[in-house]
């Protein structure tokens, strides 16, 4: 079976599947991406081998993850702490790999965590711990229950907490500089998150999402840096939280772009490739409808499917019903199983970087990190993240 087979078909070129094409959908093929697409000023709908750039396609692919496999961290939202620990037990027991815990800071009630994670082997799984309290003051009282190596980090970022709460940043920094001396010898714990949520429900594109989590990245290097802490150390101590919208390829291109973006920052400071980007992602709320709360199932599903092609190493479904109620045992279950089956039955976890050598994906996720590179700049100019929020410079953007 040596003969190509191939060789029996004429060759079409883009021109031949654009005539097609237009006849088909009786339009223009323009008219399928016109306008602003993913913060993008030109996009074409279709992309053939002969537009790819091979020194660009090495370049993004060598950034991406080499192990295929993400961690299935279903939210779960605060509760009195034995109903807290049936609940992490009951997901641990079911599927999940971590948790992300809502820990909310209650003047009139404090959680007991010695209940709240009894029989949960901290050493082993990863607890994303979602606060407001001081991060150091916060990792104490969890290491008096666990005095040993931890997995899963502090989802708390300062700045995106001073643009929804104003308070401030500062506040934060004292604490996680302690905390990232700390947590020095814990490679799979990171005390410090930076998140793209803030800017994808305030309607920022996927292109500005990115710029503004690379802003974010730079302004904690800066500090921490300032702090007396390496370079090395501080890049290692950040996860990176993103949202993931409904737009099933820009997704996928958004978190291969951002891999890329993080690795070009390490760069500047000197550090070595070792220094891998950690991606949670989250499916969206903004699109959730509470008119039609089933349809949201497809929609956080492929959700789910962009962010694992797209390289995510954890993934938290939201409920579909999150947003408009409490959720109950069988939105959690579904939220929960969606990870599940994609895995299972669809075999990405056992693929590392799925969408590598796709034309359009490709050609996307390096217009995508190239404009995001330049939006960067532009937020740099003025000092940075926080002096692009208080200028209005951001909001107008948005």
């Amino acid at each position: 079976m040596s003969r190509d087979l191939f060789s029996e078909f004429e060759p079409s070129d883009k021109a031949a599947w654009k005539t097609q094409a237009e006849k088909e959908i009786n339009n223009p093929v323009g008219k399928i991406y016109s306008g602003n697409f993913a913060g993008l000023k030109h996009t074409e709908p279709y992309y053939t081998g002969s537009e790819l750039n091979e020194k660009q396609v090495v370049a993004m692919q060598s950034a991406q993850k080499e192990q295929p496999g993400w961690l299935n961290i279903p939210h779960i939202l605060t509760s009195p702490d034995r109903i807290f620990n049936t609940k992490i037990r009951a997901a641990l027991s079911s599927g999940a790999d971590g948790i992300l815990l809502d820990c909310p800071s209650d003047k009139d009630y404090e959680h007991d965590f010695s209940k709240i994670l009894h029989g949960v082997r901290l050493s082993e799984t990863p607890i994303f711990f979602q606060t407001r309290e001081k991060p150091d003051y916060f990792f104490d009282k969890i290491s008096k229950i666990a005095p040993y190596y931890l997995k899963g980090g502090i989802a708390l970022d300062p700045i995106a907490h001073w643009m929804t709460s104003g308070r401030p940043f500062t506040d934060y920094i004292p604490s996680l500089t302690a905390l990232i001396d700390k947590t020095k010898k814990m490679r799979d714990f990171y005390p410090v998150m930076v998140e793209s949520h803030v800017y994808h429900e305030a309607g920022a594109s996927p292109v500005q999402e990115l710029a503004f989590v690379l802003n974010t990245l730079v302004c904690y290097m800066d500090l921490f840096t300032n702090a007396g802490i390496l370079p090395e150390k501080v890049f290692n101590s950040i996860f990176l939280s993103v949202s993931i919208g409904t737009d099933y390829l820009t997704e996928i291109a958004k978190l291969r772009a951002l891999r890329f973006l993080h690795k070009r920052i390490g760069r500047a400071y000197g550090l070595s490739n070792d220094c891998r980007a950690f991606i949670h992602a989250k499916t969206s709320s903004f699109y959730h409808s509470q008119s039609v709360p089933h349809n949201n199932m497809l929609r956080s599903t492929s959700e789910a499917m962009s962010a694992v092609i797209g390289g995510c190493d954890a993934l938290t479904v939201q409920a579909f019903d999150h947003t408009f109620k409490s959720t109950n045992e069988f939105s959690e279950r579904i939220a929960r199983n969606t990870s599940l089956l994609i895995s299972d039955e669809s075999y990405i976890s056992h693929v590392a970087d799925p969408s590598a050598g796709s034309y359009f994906v490709e050609n996307l996720s390096f217009q995508m990190a190239d404009a995001a590179w330049d939006l960067f700049l532009k937020s740099e100019k003025p000092g940075g993240i926080v002096q692009s929020f208080e200028s209005g410079f951001i909001q107008e953007e948005i």
